[in-house]
């Protein structure tokens, strides 16, 4: 079964970001212990200043349910829709292939001819 991508977009008000990190910050031991939690990274934008994303990979959708669901995160969430968020968007995903530069298992047929013959 493919695991779950979240994919959390945020921009953050300005003169808010220590404010909204150090919210996220409190919630991640809380997360690295959530029940199918896989990992996490975090990416600023080099386009849009004061915009994040925050991907977190889980092993179920019900996984990400309880974790939506828990009550510290939903405490976070409104502190941050009402303090901190200028605006967000999340995505769910699930991965159509994933491969690595030696993993080619699942690489697209042309992509594996064209780098073999490198």
């Amino acid at each position: 079964m493919n695991n779950i991508i979240v994919l959390f977009e945020v921009t953050v008000k300005n003169g808010k970001m220590d404010d909204y990190l150090k919210m996220a910050g409190s919630l991640k031991e809380s997360l690295a212990s959530a029940e199918g939690f896989i990992r996490s990274e975090r990416f600023s934008s080099l386009a849009a200043e004061g915009k994040l994303l925050s991907m977190s990979v889980w092993k179920s959708e019900e996984c990400v349910s309880k974790w939506r669901n828990l009550t510290a995160h939903r405490m976070a969430q409104k502190h941050g829709r009402i303090n901190d968020f200028a605006d967000y968007k999340i995505t769910v995903v699930t991965p159509v292939r994933t491969y690595t530069m030696t993993d080619r298992t699942e690489a697209p047929a042309d992509s594996n001819k064209y780098w073999e013959a490198q």
